[in-house]
Parts: C-alpha cells; structure tokens; sequence
C-alpha cells in the first residue's frame, strides 16, 4: 500500500531557484494517481514563462503504468501530451495550440515501457542494495529512454533544518532511436551529462535531492516540505502563481 501524501520541491541552477512544483499522491481502489503542478518563478519567469501539469496514474499492486496527460502552458502556446498503455501496447498523442494540423494517435512500440511517474516508483520499490543497477525503459512523452540507476552507497542530505540518511544513486539516459523496420538504437542524450539522486532511506523512499549536469551547467532540484507523519523541514510558502496556466 502507498500512503498518500503532498510534497513541494524547488528547481533551479547554482544558488538561483527557478521554479517550483507541489506533487499529490492518492490510492484509490486499485489504482494510485500523482499529480504535479509546478512553474518558473522570479527572474528565470521573465525569461522563460512556463506552467505544467502532469497527471499519471498506475496499479498500486505491481506499479503498472495505465497512462498520462501532461498540459503545457508556455505564454500564448500550449502542448497537451496524453499517453494510454493499451492492451497492445503504449500510444501517444500530443496537440499543440495553435495548431493548424490534427493531431493522431501514435504507437510506441518497444516493450515493457513505463512513463517516468511509474518508473520512479518502480525504482523506488527496489531492495537498492550498494553497488546494484536498476535499469528500464521510461517514456516521458517524446521519446523512449534507457533510464539506469546505480546505487552508489549510503549518505546523508540535508532538507530544511535536517539531515536525512539517503540512498545515492547515479543515474544515466540514453535516448532509443526507434525506426521502422530496424531494431532499437541507444544514442547519447544530447543534453543530459550525468545525475545524481539522493531519496531517503527508510521504507517512504521519498526523493531528497537532484543535481544534474546539463548543456548549461549544473542544476538542481530538493524536497522543501512533506505531508508524512514524522519528516519536518524548514517552512516554505508557494507562491499562488504556480502551476496556473494564463
């Protein structure tokens, strides 16, 4: 069983917090659902404006994805992705505004496949022993990816006021290049450099703390606050502004 809870985590690049998003987890049934609202804020809005929301929803008994939509506003221009793990595999369809075309439904043919709010959870459920490699194929709504995740040992990080213990993983992508007529091919990503991911060690397996190379530089991401029994960190207010699409 997954306990429910809310989590607000803050992105950004060296000192400079450049968004943030509020996530939800609920188990209704026999189905868990995520949603995540989140968007830049401060002088990283003015310029690059962008709002999401991402909702996924997945079988809370062997974390099998059932599908996605993931709404995009970014100024006058939004993208609308939605995603369906059907019976005969993963289709996709994604719709611009404005747009003078009609968008179709696509196949995704390589499997199994998870998107990425079912793969983390899948990660997440592992035994995550030292030295253990965790490997699968996510799809985050473009393209398929080779997601591997190398425990590189135990740690300690610090959300809020407290120091929390954590597992460290070492994380690599690289993209699948899917052609017809021809088998999967692995290509480097063209912006992702290398990751690595603290989540706490305990059984809420919650994730800490994100530092990612990039073509830009280095950038982050941290937990600020937890709705969990028992884990404190720092108070934090979200501005209102977040994840409302103008």
């Amino acid at each position: 069983m997954i306990a429910p809870f809310t989590a607000t985590f803050r992105f950004g690049w060296g000192r400079i917090e450049a968004a943030q998003a509020n996530a939800t987890v609920t188990t209704s049934g026999p189905v868990t659902s995520v949603t995540v609202r989140g968007g830049t804020v401060g002088a990283a809005r003015a310029l690059w404006k962008i709002d999401v929301v991402h909702n996924a929803r997945f079988l809370t008994k062997d974390l099998n994805p059932l599908g996605f939509e993931q709404k995009e506003s970014y100024g006058n221009r939004r993208v609308l992705t939605r995603a369906e793990f059907r019976s005969d595999g993963l289709w996709r369809i994604r719709e611009h505004e404005p747009s003078a075309s009609l968008a179709k439904w696509k196949p995704i043919r390589i499997e199994p496949i998870r998107d990425i709010v079912s793969a983390m959870f899948f990660v997440r459920s592992q035994s995550l022993t030292n030295g253990q490699t965790v490997g699968l194929i996510a799809f985050p709504g473009d393209a398929p990816f080779l997601v591997e995740a190398k425990v590189l040992g135990r740690d300690k990080v610090r959300v809020g006021e407290a120091l929390h213990p954590a597992i460290k993983l070492e994380m690599r992508l690289q993209r699948l290049r899917l052609e017809k007529g021809r088998p999967p091919r692995l290509e480097e990503h063209g912006k992702f450099r290398r990751g690595t991911v603290w989540i706490s060690d305990d059984a809420n397996r919650l994730p800490l703390r994100a530092e990612v190379e990039i073509f830009v530089g280095s950038v982050f991401a941290e937990l600020v606050s937890c709705s969990l029994p028992g884990f404190q960190v720092a108070s934090w207010q979200k501005p209102d502004s977040v994840g409302k699409p103008d």
